[in-house]
Parts: structure tokens; sequence; C-alpha cells
């Protein structure tokens, strides 16, 4: 062709541009109209060399020709040769049919656009493409505006598999004859709804059979009980004169005892801080109260320093059954609405279920050592001692401080802690520290999906990750908001657990109960399904946020820890999500707009509870700008 071209300029020729021999030729070839655009134009000694490209339908080709057409007439300057030229111009068409053919054969491919049913592009979906001659499949992902396009493709057919988590997969067949371009619409996937027969799933709510004996155990052996004296660490109890009954044994373990009489209790404190702080309370550096009544609650272990004195048999008090059944009453009610300090912290939405605390110690002998005394005393009727040597005195305060005494007088000005400090021993030996690691598991991670109804009820499912620090235990107590009623618990395999949720005005502290305990160094999961209302506070204008330090979700070991989230709100389309976390996606299933949120470091609990609610002023569409809130 560039021979000739030198001929036509040795016998000074003019050239005619390629444009009108191209167009007739794509015409006479593929019966469809060219439309050619200029690339670029480049200079070659034979004279000018254009560059063009056309696009047939969706086709695109490049052509690259030098200029052949003599200028033949001046009036007409794109009328195609005829006559003794056609052979030219079926030369014209072979070299042309030579240039696109490679195009045709190795240049093709599948490319497109992936979107939600609202519009919105979907980044970072999975796009799977199979047949043809592939020896396997192709795997390739959407990029931030939704877009993908696949290797170069030789003519075939070709099996297009879309996924993507939260929408249903799609499979698209691609009959590849050329660059194929499709726009793709994933719809949301569909909710798996269990229906659940009421007695069915709640039949593993409190009835595990151990349990249901430590709630309900009786009166065992009762003893003479003179002249003895029980040290605990800083706290002192004088028996002088009087009678103790010990609780029926469950499966096998004593874990309570019932003092009737006349008895003395001294504390101590072990540092000259404390001693000072006591004083500041109670105008007294010690505490000394003259007690008739005393109710113990204790692990296996702890009965061994009562059995000295446990040698004369007598009969029953009479008054014996009354004090457990009081006794019953104090620790087993809940306030709403707490008077006093002491009551937040043993009434309330926090309260220990003592019978859960000691079930915990029947299923593992290993369990760290539990000791509660209940004193009725002459002055102060309702004293609380507390020694727990691994989770805490006051767990509800998140401190490892395992002594602890407690007035619970909400009238009384003396109300509140007395007493909170380390061990005696750590003291001692210089161990004491506020660093210690007071869990009995440690958190990995949630997965906590949350769906919001127009009236505020809300409805989730939160699966936790963890593994155990202590060997042998099988009990999990868990923080969440008593009016949040648990429907059922799940192990790994979908299996149902026994779970221990009293009612919303009693300890309806939330405990799970394992099958057996977990493996240490092996991370499990259990999944937890829930619902109540009374969880969102509103704001004004519309806006809604979760009250601060409250348990929304089931949460394994309070403020402190810090470990990985993974949530997702439905919350009606008029409103949207301020969450902790990176927004990963949004979308609007139905009447919900679905926004997902992951943190990409740990996080505290306290950090998590910032959650907020807001209208939508358009409450059709998204917002394009959203806010998240910082840790």
């Amino acid at each position: 062709m560039l021979s000739k071209l030198e001929d036509r300029k040795a016998s000074n020729v003019d050239c005619l541009p390629v444009q009108p021999l191209i167009t007739e030729c794509f015409a006479r070839i593929f019966g469809c109209c060219a439309i050619l655009r200029p690339i670029t134009t480049l200079r070659s000694v034979s004279g000018k060399v254009q560059r063009w490209h056309s696009v047939p339908g969706r086709r695109v080709y490049t052509v690259e020709m030098a200029c052949l057409l003599p200028f033949s007439s001046r009036k007409n300057p794109f009328r195609p040769p005829s006559g003794p030229k056609v052979f030219s111009w079926l030369k014209a068409a072979m070299l042309l049919f030579w240039l696109l053919g490679p195009t045709w054969l190795h240049s093709q491919t599948i490319s497109g656009t992936i979107k939600d049913p609202s519009g919105a592009v979907i980044a970072d979906a999975r796009i799977e493409i199979s047949g043809g001659d592939l020896a396997q499949p192709i795997a390739i992902s959407s990029d931030s505006v939704g877009k993908f396009v696949s290797p170069n493709l030789k003519p075939g057919k070709y099996e297009v598999r879309i996924t993507r988590d939260g929408f249903e997969a799609r499979v698209e067949t691609v009959e590849l004859h050329g660059s194929s371009e499709l726009q793709l619409t994933l719809a949301i996937a569909q909710q798996q709804v269990n229906v659940l027969v009421p007695g069915k799933a709640l039949a593993f709510a409190n009835s595990d059979p151990l349990y249901r004996q430590l709630r309900e155990v009786g009166l065992g052996q009762t003893f003479r009980f003179d002249n003895f004296t029980l040290n605990w660490d800083v706290a002192t109890f004088q028996f002088q004169k009087g009678t103790l009954t010990v609780l029926s044994p469950v499966d096998g373990v004593v874990t309570g005892a019932i003092f009737i009489g006349e008895g003395h209790f001294h504390l101590k404190p072990a540092t000259a801080l404390d001693a000072r702080e006591l004083s500041r309370r109670i105008a007294a550096a010690v505490v000394d109260e003259d007690f008739t009544e005393v109710v113990f609650r204790f692990t296996g272990g702890e009965r061994m320093n009562f059995l000295p004195r446990m040698t004369d048999r007598v009969e029953t008090p009479a008054e014996a059954p009354d004090v457990l059944k009081h006794w019953r009453e104090r620790v087993r009610q809940r306030r709403e609405y707490a008077q006093s300090f002491s009551q937040h912290l043993l009434e309330g939405e926090s309260m220990d279920n003592v019978d859960a605390d000691v079930l915990a110690a029947i299923y593992n002998p290993l369990h760290p050592p539990y000791f509660n005394a209940y004193l009725r005393g002459k002055k102060h009727k309702d004293l609380r001692f507390f020694a727990r040597t691994r989770v805490g005195a006051l767990s509800q305060l998140d401190s490892p401080e395992e002594v602890a005494l407690v007035n619970c007088d909400p009238e009384g000005m003396e109300d509140g802690v007395w007493y909170l400090a380390h061990l005696k021993s750590e003291y001692a030996t210089r161990t004491a520290s506020s660093m210690e690691d007071r869990r009995l598991f440690i958190t990995r991670r949630y997965k906590i999906e949350t769906v919001i109804a127009k009236n505020g009820h809300l409805f989730a499912s939160a699966t936790i990750g963890f593994e155990p620090l202590v060997t042998g235990e099988r009990v999990l107590k868990l923080g969440l908001l008593p009016n949040l009623r648990v429907t059922r618990v799940l192990d790994e395999q979908g299996q149902s657990l026994y779970f221990i949720q009293e009612g919303r005005k009693e300890d309806g502290t939330f405990y799970v109960i394992l099958p057996q305990a977990p493996r240490q160094g092996k991370e499990s999961s259990i999944t937890v399904e829930y619902a109540g209302d009374k969880v969102l506070e509103q704001a004004g204008e519309g806006c809604f946020y979760v009250r601060a330090r409250t348990s929304w979700y089931p949460n394994l070991n309070g403020f402190g820890e810090r470990t990985l989230y993974d949530l997702t709100y439905k919350v009606p389309h008029r409103y949207t999500v301020v969450s902790v976390g990176k927004l990963q996606q949004e979308s609007v299933e139905q009447d919900f707009a679905v926004s997902h949120w992951v943190t990409p470091t740990q996080l505290r609990w306290r950090d998590s509870t910032a959650v907020n609610i807001r209208r939508l002023k358009s409450p059709t569409r998204l917002p394009a700008t959203r806010f998240r809130a910082t840790t």
C-alpha cells in the first residue's frame, strides 16, 4: 500500500483522505454505518498516515491506513471509485479485514456496572467468569464505582456469576462475539425467618437442671454453732451463740448456710488509706457490728471453713425458712429506678444472679473462690460482705479489687460502698494491682445485626467470638438490658443452648451455659437472638441515641475490653444511622435503610455505644454525606 502511495507521490498525484473509503468498506462488509474519528496523524516518507476508530453499534475498532485514493473529483471528493477501480476497492477491503481481524478474535472483553435496587453502585463485588475455552474460572472484583472489566477473551459462551455479602447471587450467560457490556442489579438477600414455637424455643430458658435445683434449694442439716471464729481476709465473724443450717447439696455440693443467733462482725482495712476512707464514711477506722442473722453463699471449697464446729446436730430453727425467703426477696428484686448508689450497684440492671454465679462453680471445680455474706445487724440491717478472687468483688464497677463491704440503706446517710480493696495477702507481697486481669473469657469479636422498627422496637442477633482464660469454665455472664429479652442461644452447629435470664423485675442478668468447657487457645462462638424496647432515647429534632453505658447487645466483659465489631443496622428508610467504625455499604431493603459498619481496629465497649439515628430531610433517598462517630 505504501509503495503505491510512493508511486502516486512521484507522479505528483494528490491524495484523498481515507475516511470515505473506510466508511464504504464498513458498509459493504458489515452492513452497518461506521462512524470514524481520527485519533492521531502520523508522517512517513510516503506521505500522511491517519489512524481512525469506529463504533459500529457498541464495537470499537481502530484503523490505521495511508492515504490511497487520487483526488479525481474536486466536486465530489467522497465519490467511491467505479468501473476499473472496483478491484482497488476489493484490495482495500481485504486490507481492512486483515487489520481488524486480530481485534475481533483476540481483544473481546466482558465489562459492566453493578448496582443495588436503589441505583447505588456496589463496590468489591466478586465476578467469576467461566466457560468458553477457559481452563479455570477468572475472578475479578468491581471497583469503587461498581465497574469491572475482564481480560481479553475469545469468542464463545461464558457464564458470569456475581456475588456480594448482603445480596442475592446473580448469574448471567453471555454469548461473546465482540466486547460485551452488562448493566447488572443485585437484589437484597432475603432475610431468613425462623418460625419458633414458643414452648420449644423457651424450653432452654432458666431450665438447666442444676440451676433449677439452686433456684429452689431448701434447708439441710442444722448444727449448734457456739463460740466459733471464722476469718476471711480482713473480715472476722465471731459466732457467739446460735445455729448453723446448711443448704441442701446440689450435685453433691453444699453452696450456702444460714446462721441464726448472736454474733459479731469485725473488719479492719488492710491499708492506712482504706482506713482513712472508712473513717470519712462512718467516723471509725474499723467496722464493728453485732448481728442476729447471716446468710452465706459460697463455692464448694469454702464449706471446709465451717466444718471444725459442725459436730452437734440440732433441730432446725422455726425462723430459718423465713430467713431464706426474705434473703431471696432482697437479692432477686430489681429496682428500675434506684434510690441510692448501693441499689444501683446491687439491685440495678446489672445485678448479679447469685444462683447463676454459684452454678459456675458447680460446673467447674477450678472456678475462682466465691464467698458472700449477707448480715442483718442490730444497727445496719443489710450489710453485704463480698470476696471473689478473680471476677472482682463488685463486677458492676469493672474493678479487680477482690474484697468489698457494702451497706445497703437507701434512706440512710451511711449508704454505699464502705470498703473495696485487694486481698490482704496481695498487699503483704506487694502484688496488688489495678491492672489485674479479672476476666474468665476474652472476647475476640462481635457481629451484630440490628433491626429497629417504626415503633422503636428492637430485634437483633449477635454472634460473639471468645476464648476461655480459666480452665474448665462453662458459664458465661453477659451484660444485657433486662427489657431486651433473649429468645434463644445457638452454638456453632446451630444447636440450642441453655441460658438464664429471669424476669425483667427480677435478677434478670443474662448467662449462657455451654455444654462443655471450651478449649483454651481456641476461639469459640455463640449466637444470641433477642428483642425488646426502651433502648433508644429521643434527642429532639427527629434524632435518637443509645443511652450511654447501657448493654444494648450481649456484652461479655464490661467497659474496658477492646475487641472488633461488625455492625449491620436496619432502620426505617426516613432515618440514617451514625455508628462507630468505617461505613462499608449502604442500601435500601423494602422500607428499611441498611448500613454496614466495621471497626478496622479494636475498640472498647464504651466507644461502641456511640450509635445515633437521625431523620433524613428527604426520606426517599440516602444522603450523599454521612457522619461517623469518633472513638
